[in-house]
């Protein structure tokens, strides 16, 4: 299951659960998890028909976020989440489709013009590691939804000048170095294309199937949460 595979059948995202997350997660009895609140600046206008009258936006130019909260790392023991940040950058609309009335709509972008900015986290203004973008993707119901969820992915591939963090998600995922994204909230700030986002990144050494259906059921969780409230 990928991420192209979730984007063709929204539904299936809708009606996943916490529970099924849960059993997954507990599975592996090594998954580890942050929280996080940011923001990301989006430009490049298009004509392409989004929520409330609006247009998708054609790129993301920058994001970040700060930590919140933890689970299941070693490294957070002596180091302060709050003091975790991550930034990154420079991922194209590549695939989409307009929500209407009564339908859902997705964006999903990626790196498609090869100058993405480097994902980089660091804790406390140090830089712990750096990789890649892999993919942005965020849906709404249909086409008066203002508030967006989605997933992510990340590929860390090298350590900062303290490789503590890196070294223990190498542990973590089996040297995959990925992290999976949930949104769990993505909110319109102004019409300028600035937007707050909430989420969690998780790394779980399993294969990249598993890892997808974690993320599927935090998003379609987080999809049943919303609509609850």
């Amino acid at each position: 299951m990928n991420a192209r595979l979730t984007e063709s059948f929204p539904a299936l995202r809708r009606i996943a659960t916490a529970t099924a997350t849960v059993l997954l997660l507990a599975g592996t009895g090594r998954a580890a998890t942050f929280n996080f609140s940011g923001d990301l600046q989006a430009g490049n206008l298009t004509g392409n028909p989004w929520v409330l009258l609006s247009s998708m936006w054609g790129s993301i130019e920058t994001g970040g976020g700060t930590g919140t909260s933890q689970s299941g790392f070693a490294y957070f023991n002596t180091h302060d989440i709050s003091q975790l940040t991550f930034t990154f950058g420079d991922l194209e609309l590549s695939s989409f489709a307009s929500p209407g009335p009564g339908t859902p709509g997705f964006e999903r972008y990626t790196d498609t013009d090869g100058s993405s900015v480097p994902f980089t986290i660091r804790h406390a203004g140090t830089t712990v590691a750096t990789g890649t973008s892999v993919y942005l993707y965020d849906e709404v119901e249909h086409s008066n939804d203002v508030t967006a969820v989605g997933t992510g992915q990340v590929i860390l591939t090298a350590p900062g000048s303290d490789p503590t963090f890196f070294n223990e998600i190498m542990a973590l995922t089996g040297n995959t170095g990925q992290l999976d994204l949930v949104l769990t909230g993505f909110f319109p700030v102004n019409d300028r294309g600035l937007f707050a986002t909430t989420g969690t990144f998780t790394a779980v050494p399993e294969p990249g199937e598993y890892a997808a259906l974690g993320a599927l059921g935090m998003a379609g969780f987080a999809l049943w949460r919303r609509r609850r409230q």
